[in-house]
């Protein structure tokens, strides 16, 4: 179990080494396909979670990781970017 939150976490934080940013702000589309990832990790952390004590965690993420999703989709349609198809 506790290789699987630590997957999750590592999808979920920033890409960040030694907590200094690695580098320039992704993409538009590179920011979309990390959320959809995102949010296909927590969807599948939710699923599989039987600890009755991260229930409520898992889905704190998998609404969190969905909302941040839709978040990019929407503003990558309101600036023209073509999002990618998954």
């Amino acid at each position: 179990m506790g290789d699987l939150v630590n997957v999750i976490s590592s999808k979920l934080l920033p890409d960040v080494e030694f907590g200094l940013p690695t580098g320039r702000p992704p993409s538009p589309r590179e920011s979309i396909r990390r959320a959809h990832e995102e949010w296909l990790a927590a969807k599948n952390y939710f699923e599989t979670v039987s600890d009755p004590d991260l229930v409520d965690h898992a889905i704190y993420l998998l609404g969190a990781a969905e909302r941040k999703y839709m978040y990019l989709l929407k503003r990558a349609k309101a600036e023209g970017v073509d999002s990618p198809t998954f």
